[in-house]
């Protein structure tokens, strides 16, 4: 689905640039982000998907679209989360097992682009609903939502073909290192940033943009002011946090790009894009826990309006008003 990162990733162009010392300080950095990601990760998404799938087996109508979209979400992260040891291991050993180590390639990509994927769907759902809620409501039901998530999955498992061919024709190599050239052609790389990216960001900036203009523009004729300020701050600040997470990992790959194609030759220049896309791979992957306090705080909503008995106002703020990463 994407290039992955790691030591000597500029091959033969690197044969005179040591990355020695990046590789102690990233494997430093990767044992002390991803060890405490791993645990956290695993017991707050399954929890996460605990919760909301009490939702749907209540048949709570007006929420089972959004729950079905947060299952899906947490089910990547949970997917990122489990890649996570596996990765650890096998980017610091000679693979010894090539369909273990492409296996383990898919699920660590997968898992990412599938959560940006679900967070643009989940953004543009909750901006129609909002801003159109009387017309969208006719087209939107569990089915589709749960028929447009199964789309996220074929999409992005069609879209990890590319790592099939990460190490081939090589007999050593390390997992998530060593890529050979095919991985940083111009025809793998563009449309990844490109379709896996900035298409989605553009959405997602959007979709979270305008729901916030409409959200204002109501303030004077609700009595829910209180509860849609909340929502805005919540949807302005994962929608930072979305972009902080995705932004510099695909900054990372496309200078990455370049200097696997001989734009960039500086050896400092090879040292600091790769010390940087370690940092900014780690930085993505902590998402997986940053997530957990988005699902509970749409939990909470949604407890909060079913007590309160007012299903009439659950799809302008509280059914469909959903606090992701963006």
């Amino acid at each position: 689905m994407g290039p992955p990162t790691g030591r000597n990733m500029s091959g033969s162009n690197n044969m005179n640039c040591s990355f020695s010392d990046v590789d102690n300080l990233s494997s430093t950095l990767q044992l002390a982000v991803h060890i405490p990601t791993f645990f956290l990760g695993l017991l707050l998404n399954l929890l996460a998907i605990r919760g909301f799938s009490g939702f749907l087996k209540k048949r709570w109508e007006g929420y089972a679209a959004t729950a079905i979209y947060m299952i899906n979400l947490a089910v990547f992260d949970l997917v990122l989360v489990l890649s996570l040891p596996f990765k650890m291991a096998l980017s610091y050993h000679r693979a010894q097992s090539q369909p273990l180590c492409t296996i383990v390639e898919c699920l660590y990509f997968v898992s990412m682009y599938g959560s940006i994927f679900t967070i643009s769907f989940i953004s543009l759902d909750r901006y129609l609903v909002i801003r159109y809620p009387m017309l969208f409501s006719h087209f939107r039901s569990p089915t589709k939502t749960f028929g447009i998530c199964c789309t996220i999955w074929v999409l992005v498992w069609l879209g990890s073909i590319p790592v099939y061919r990460f190490h081939k024709g090589q007999k050593s190599y390390r997992c998530f290192h060593n890529m050979t050239n095919d991985t940083w052609k111009p025809e793998i790389v563009l449309p990844l940033e490109v379709f896996g990216f900035l298409l989605p960001l553009g959405v997602v900036v959007f979709c979270s943009s305008r729901t916030i203009c409409v959200l204002l523009s109501r303030r004077n004729l609700t009595q829910d002011w209180a509860q849609q300020k909340a929502c805005i701050w919540t949807i302005a600040a994962n929608l930072a946090v979305f972009v902080i997470s995705f932004l510099p990992v695909h900054l990372g790959f496309l200078l990455q790009f370049l200097v696997r194609n001989n734009t960039i030759m500086n050896c400092p220049a090879k040292q600091s894009i790769s010390m940087f896309l370690q940092l900014s791979l780690c930085l993505s992957n902590m998402n997986c826990c940053l997530d957990v306090f988005c699902y509970y705080f749409i939990i909470k909503e949604f407890r909060a309006g079913l007590r309160a008995h007012r299903p009439s106002r659950v799809p302008l703020v509280r059914q469909d008003t959903v606090n992701t990463r963006n």
